[in-house]
């Protein structure tokens, strides 16, 4: 019989973050997520709907299927309970960036955490952040956050301000599953991490990037029309909650 929380438990839970195991490598989560009811077990199970049906699984839906096969079970842990939504946005979101930090790439989540100015920052990039000017679309674009490879990144050079500009193309242009008519509308490709635009690119083109029907810059065009947009914020644009690490702008 699986495990369930009743009502009466579900009265005292509220809000709460967990964590996903795998229990040949128990060590470090591979997930960690907010829910509510039963949404750990159903988690654990990978009872979820993939929205498309020739879609390819998530990495976190792939490993829990790898796991499952093996015989085994997913591991599950209740971090904290008891919570507002809002507390575990902020619990999730900082465990994540931890983790991220001190073991980059092990985390399954498609991006760091629900609020995309969430991140662990060097003092002279938030001072950055606190003051930047909120970015107003006034033309077709697409926003890439590149959250995960930004936490390598930062840790290599030292500061988010120091990153050179090719590595955060190399970051930015792909594997990605897009909407490529959208894709090709956008008149620049920004690159965002921890909410701010990190750099802006125009895409020469998309190709296939060989992996799961996703897609890659193949190149870009100078164009500089564009380069204001650079320390912009887009924290603004973004729903709370999203996990998509795509936004098309009116596109």
């Amino acid at each position: 019989m699986s495990a369930v929380f009743d009502n009466k438990a579900q009265e005292q839970l509220g809000y709460y973050v967990y964590a996903l195991f795998d229990p040949r490598n128990p060590q470090w989560p591979f997930y960690i997520g907010k829910g509510c009811g039963n949404r750990v077990f159903s988690h654990a199970l990978g009872n979820e709907v993939v929205q498309f049906e020739d879609e390819p699984l998530s990495a976190k839906l792939q490993l829990i299927a790898e796991i499952k096969n093996d015989g085994l079970f997913v591991g599950s842990r209740i971090i904290r309970f008891g919570l507002s939504e809002d507390e575990a946005f902020k619990i999730e979101a900082s465990l994540i960036d931890l983790v991220n930090l001190i073991q980059p790439d092990i985390l399954k989540n498609e991006v760091s955490g629900h609020g995309v100015a969430e991140g662990i920052y060097d003092a002279a990039d938030l001072a950055l952040s606190l003051c930047a000017k909120e970015l107003q679309p006034d033309r077709p674009m697409l926003v890439i956050k590149i959250e995960r490879q930004w936490a390598g990144l930062v840790s290599k050079h030292g500061s988010g301000t120091k990153v050179p500009r090719e590595e955060i193309y190399e970051a930015t242009k792909g594997e990605w599953k897009l909407n490529i008519s959208r894709a090709q509308r956008a008149e620049c490709v920004l690159a965002v991490a921890r909410g701010l635009v990190r750099a802006v690119f125009v895409p020469s083109g998309w190709t296939d990037s060989g992996h799961e029907s996703r897609k890659k810059m193949t190149g870009e065009n100078q164009h500089s029309q564009v380069s204001g947009y650079v320390g912009q914020s887009v924290a603004h644009l973004f729903v709370r909650g999203s996990q998509n690490p795509l936004r098309y702008l009116q596109c």
